[in-house]
C-alpha cells in the first residue's frame, strides 16, 4: 500500500484533510478566546455550569468541524461512511465485550501497578485534578459532569483521534507507527500540564495516567481499523469512562481507595 494514499479509500481524502484542519482551527480559537468565553458565562451561570459549557463547546467543536467536512467534500460518498457510522462487513460487535475486558484490566492494571511502584521508590502520587474537581461537585453538577465524561466526550475523541488525526497520520506513516503516535498524542492530551511548572518535576503526570491511556488508545485504534468505523472504539472509550466515573464515585462520596 502506498503511503500517500488513505488506509480506507485507496486515495488521497479531502475529507479527512478539510476536517483534520477544522478541528485543529477550531481548538485554537478555542484555546485564544476561552478566558473571554468564560468570562462571558460566568455573568449568568455559576462555576460548574459554566466549566460545563466550556466542556461541551470543547466537544462540539469537534463534531461540527467533522459535519461540516463530511457536507462540504467528496460528494460521491456516502454521508454515513463520511463520519465513520459504516462498519467494515466482516466486523461484529459480538467481539466488543471481550476486548473491552482485556483493555479495562490492562488499563486499570497499569494504572495501579505504576502508581504503587513510585509509591515503592519514595514518590509521592498526587491526587489527580479530576478527583479534585469532583470532590467539590454536588451531586446534580458530579451527575452532569458524569454525563459529558461518558458520552460527549468519547464521540468527540473518537472522531478526532481515530476517524481524522489517525487518518491524516496514516498519509505519512505506516500502520503500526501511524497507530502508536496517535495513541501517544492521545494520552499526552489528557495530561494535566498546568504541573509541568511544578518542583520537584511531577514524575507521577508522565506516568500515571499517560502510560495506561496510551495502552488504552491502541486498543481503541485496534477496533477502529478492524472495524473502519467510530462505533466500536466510541463505545469501548464509553465503557472505560463509565468504570471510572464509577470509581470515582466509590472514591468521591465513600471514601473507597483513599
Amino acid at each position: 500500500m502506498r503511503l500517500n494514499y488513505d488506509t480506507f479509500t485507496g486515495r488521497r481524502s479531502a475529507f479527512v484533510c478539510v476536517a483534520f484542519a477544522l478541528i485543529l482551527l477550531s481548538w485554537a480559537a478555542f484555546a485564544v478566546f476561552a478566558q473571554r468565553i468564560m468570562g462571558f458565562l460566568s455573568q449568568s451561570m455559576g462555576a460548574n455550569a459554566c466549566r460545563a459549557a466550556m466542556l461541551l463547546i470543547q466537544n462540539g467543536l469537534v463534531v461540527v468541524s467533522v459535519l461540516i467536512a463530511a457536507l462540504c467534500t467528496e460528494q460521491n460518498r456516502p454521508l454515513k461512511e463520511k463520519l465513520g457510522l459504516s462498519m467494515a462487513p466482516e466486523y461484529s460487535l459480538r467481539f466488543l465485550f471481550p476486548v473491552f475486558v482485556l483493555a479495562a484490566v490492562v488499563t486499570f492494571g497499569a494504572q495501579a501497578g505504576l502508581s504503587a511502584l513510585l509509591k515503592a521508590v519514595g514518590h509521592e502520587v498526587k491526587e489527580q485534578a479530576v478527583v479534585e474537581q469532583f470532590r467539590s461537585l454536588k451531586p446534580l453538577a458530579f451527575f452532569g459532569f458524569a454525563l459529558i465524561t461518558v458520552v460527549a466526550a468519547p464521540i468527540a475523541e473518537e472522531l478526532a483521534f481515530r476517524h481524522v488525526f489517525y487518518r491524516f497520520v496514516r498519509v505519512f506513516l505506516y500502520r503500526k507507527e501511524a497507530a502508536v503516535a496517535v495513541s501517544l498524542v492521545f494520552a499526552l492530551f489528557h495530561m494535566q500540564l498546568a504541573r509541568l511548572s511544578e518542583k520537584p518535576f511531577p514524575w507521577e503526570i508522565l506516568v500515571v495516567p499517560v502510560i495506561p491511556l496510551f495502552l488504552l488508545a491502541l486498543f481503541f485504534q485496534q477496533q477502529y481499523e478492524k472495524s473502519k468505523s467510530v462505533i466500536p472504539s466510541t463505545l469501548l472509550h464509553m465503557g472505560f469512562n463509565l468504570i471510572s466515573v464509577f470509581l470515582l464515585i466509590l472514591q468521591v462520596y465513600y471514601g473507597v481507595g483513599e
